[in-house]
């Protein structure tokens, strides 16, 4: 994959935050040209469908204001209710005959899918020994990737590229680990959406957005606490530093033996209808991929090795640009964003 002339600013709007990196090809390496982090007003994204245009505009254009960021073309991807992923196995059959049974297979998902939804799809593989296809059909709600497209022009940035979080942590995995073979999950863990790619040597194979995030482990803090929000997230935030007290560890437990237990059923799930080959390597990141306990606990119910997915590994940066502590906190965030910036337009 070569970035080519065409390099654009990948965008991450998230529920609580936006993210933002901006890439140059030197040679036939990456460099780290800019990148950041804002927080978003809560409440501004709901569900992922964005109910404050204004107020999303406006933290994206002062986070680029204060980056110095002079790009003119930008992506962004979308995931979790706006988005719908499915794959189907299906008889051979020709491409007017395929393209008809996608429709169909696209209603059985939502009644109204083919009217309010722009859709894809792609041939995985043929089935050894059965006169089958497996086919991944995507889908997005074109009212919401309007909305998301329309930020991008009210702060000046042309939009080139939409894609899905999900597709996105591909691109920074075959940049950043590109010895890499075999069957493995790539897992971003986001504050609404958790994004699950299953790759096998380079493919996509499956792809799966659950419904579930950091902000559970917020909405436990403040149920359990008393806390206000942003009281909350200062406590996850010390528990990453190692300040914490019991409660707040026993909450955090409550929350990684939960979404451990998500991953798996969905790692269950794809071994027992799509291959026979169970997952044995994970690579995650997001927010809360950090969490004390996080790689251990998932590690334990899964039974699969747990690493962390660094979006910086194989991408230069200056440091007296950027300091090295800064880019190895904030590297978990920034898979979603680095993995849009490094798309075509």
């Amino acid at each position: 994959m070569l970035l080519g002339n065409g390099a654009i600013l990948g965008i991450d709007i998230g529920s609580n935050s936006i993210k933002v990196v901006e890439l140059e090809e030197v040679g036939t390496n990456y460099q780290l040209k800019s990148l950041g982090e804002v927080p978003l007003a809560r409440g501004s994204i709901v569900d992922k469908a964005i109910v404050n245009s204004d107020e999303v505009s406006r933290t994206l254009s002062k986070l680029i204001d204060d980056l110095g960021i002079e790009a003119d073309d930008a992506a962004i991807s979308i995931s979790g209710d706006p988005v719908l992923l499915k794959r189907v196995s299906l008889p051979h059959m020709s491409d007017a005959e395929l393209k008809k049974s996608i429709k169909w297979e696209l209603e059985k998902l939502n009644t109204q899918a083919i009217n309010e939804f722009s859709y894809d799809y792609q041939v995985l593989s043929a089935q050894a020994g059965k006169d089958m296809i497996d086919v991944l059909i995507v889908a997005a709600n074109k009212n919401v990737t309007r909305d998301y497209l329309s930020i991008l022009t009210n702060v000046g940035l042309n939009p080139v590229l939409i894609d899905l979080d999900v597709f996105s942590l591909q691109s920074v995995y075959e940049v950043n680990y590109p010895e890499s073979t075999g069957l493995l999950a790539l897992i971003n863990i986001g504050a609404s959406v958790t994004n699950v790619l299953i790759i096998d040597n380079g493919e996509s194979v499956f792809a799966k957005d659950l419904p579930v995030g950091g902000d559970q482990y917020t909405d436990l803090i403040i149920d359990k606490m008393g806390l206000t929000y942003d009281e909350a997230e200062e406590v996850k935030h010390n528990l990453r530093a190692g300040l914490t007290d019991p409660a707040i560890e026993e909450l955090a437990d409550n929350f990684i033996q939960s979404i451990s237990y998500e991953i798996k059923s969905i790692l269950d799930h794809f071994s027992a209808t799509h291959s026979s080959e169970k997952v044995k390597r994970i690579m995650i990141g997001g927010g809360s991929a950090t969490l004390p306990g996080m790689n251990n606990t998932l590690s334990t119910v899964a039974q699969s090795y747990v690493g962390i997915l660094n979006p910086f590994r194989n991408i230069d940066y200056s440091e007296a640009a950027f300091d090295p502590e800064y880019i190895s906190d904030i590297s978990p965030k920034m898979n979603i964003a680095t993995g849009i910036a490094l798309r075509k337009p």
